[in-house]
């Protein structure tokens, strides 16, 4: 009988520990995290960039500005770093960045938002795909000198940068090159005079809009709207963004297309929709396209643009959007349509949209911190959107009294706990 009980006691004391292991999911997610960046710094090129995706070299500061904004993330968290010291990666990506940018002249006759002849802007650019590298460069920079979390930035948003070798940024501080990319996405804002009007594409001088490009300018909006000193545009900009995303919309079914028309609703259009919504104060309907978003987050193949979880850039769109109107804690019934719970949450922690990501994330990392590639954003770039994921990384700061008062009473009783207790946490 003896030998029994301290069987029994030696199993009990094995699953409590084995319990504590598996409950301990945001020790997971921080594994993955440190993996993850592991990874990244293991794969920085000698000039500081990452270019082991798609197109390679040619869109090298599109990966470049995804992994630096990665690791500055977790630099601003309470266990920073957590062991090596990335001060270096986050350096040589920074000077490699800023060595990337390129001038974009406004032209003579101005544009229709207003900007006169002779000032400029600065965008990245490469392979015809302007607007993204841009987007996925500002939020970097911004971040490097803004600390939403408390504490100093890695850069005073006042520091004069130098030693580039770019005569575009040398001499300049951060506050004042940020502002600089700020203007040449508000420039090149697609006009009136067509069904595209309000959002963008491609690059410069485009004339055209879709839904997949036009979350970059609103995410480096929202990143760059944190720095002091930079000031970010409303009135017409936002007006222009509204009537863009509404002639994108079902209006029935609440999905949004690529273009109007286009036949092409999915995951990824939705993120891009609810953020631009949030940004822009208003704009189609913001109930319907969390609707949809929930019937359809089960929905589609994950190695398909119609995909949603183990699509990188869907996953990506799906988080900046959901983070921002809801947070990441909390349940949140308007996102109720999940896959099953198969690992341990925290104490306190409930199952939801958040969590869901989260899962599959740790649950399908690779041994040495990547994650299976998918197409365009292998690698690098994926590795450090899911890195952002799991770091519960904040968009942006959209004020609480102007987001409550367009969403509504319906909607507002489903964000309430999960929005404010980010807030004020």
């Amino acid at each position: 009988m003896r030998k029994i009980l301290v069987t029994l006691m030696a199993l009990a004391l094995l699953l409590a520990a084995v319990g504590v292991v598996n409950a301990s999911t945001s020790d997971e997610k921080q594994v993955a995290i440190d993996k993850g960046l592991a990874y990244l710094a293991s794969t920085q090129n000698g000039d500081g960039s990452w270019s082991n995706g798609y197109g390679g070299a040619t869109f090298a500061s599109a990966f470049t500005g995804a992994a630096l904004l990665a690791f500055t993330e977790q630099k601003y968290k309470p266990l920073g770093w957590n062991g090596p010291d990335y001060s270096t990666v986050v350096t040589n990506a920074t000077n490699f960045l800023l060595t990337q940018a390129v001038s974009l002249p406004f032209g003579a006759g101005g544009n229709w938002w207003g900007f006169g002849a002779g000032g400029s802007g600065l965008i990245w650019s490469a392979g015809g795909e302007d607007t993204y590298i841009t987007g996925l460069a500002l939020p970097a920079l911004s971040r490097l000198v803004t600390n939403p979390y408390g504490g100093s930035p890695i850069y005073s948003p006042g520091a004069v940068i130098a030693g580039t070798g770019n005569s575009l940024v040398d001499g300049k501080t951060y506050s004042q090159v940020i502002q600089k990319v700020v203007d040449a996405f508000t420039y090149y804002q697609t006009g009136p005079g067509s069904d595209r009007y309000g959002g963008w594409r491609y690059f410069p001088g485009n004339n055209d809009s879709d839904m997949s490009t036009t979350q970059w300018p609103v995410i480096g909006y929202l990143f760059a709207g944190q720095v002091p000193g930079v000031a970010i545009p409303n009135g017409t900009v936002k007006t222009a963004l509204q009537a863009w995303i509404t002639a994108c919309q079902d209006p029935i079914g609440g999905g949004v297309d690529y273009q109007p028309g286009a036949g092409i609703i999915n995951a990824t259009h939705a993120g891009g929709f609810i953020l631009s919504h949030l940004f822009a104060g208003g704009g189609g309907d913001l109930a319907k396209a969390v609707t949809w978003l929930d019937g359809d987050w089960l929905n589609g193949p994950s190695n398909t643009w119609w995909g949603n979880e183990g699509q990188p850039y869907a996953m990506w769109a799906v988080y900046k959007a959901l983070e921002t109107l809801y947070g990441t804690t909390g349940s949140i019934p308007a996102i109720s349509n999940l896959h099953p719970q198969t690992t341990t949450l925290d104490a306190g922690s409930v199952w939801n949209w958040w969590e869901d990501y989260c899962q599959f994330l740790v649950t399908t990392q690779n041994a040495d911190g990547s994650w299976a590639g998918y197409g365009y954003w292998d690698q690098a770039m994926q590795a450090a959107w899911y890195i952002n994921i799991l770091n519960a990384t904040e968009t942006g700061v959209i004020p609480i009294p102007g987001t409550v008062g367009l969403l509504g009473t319906g909607l507002l009783s489903l964000l309430g706990a999960g929005w404010w207790r980010r807030r004020k946490s």
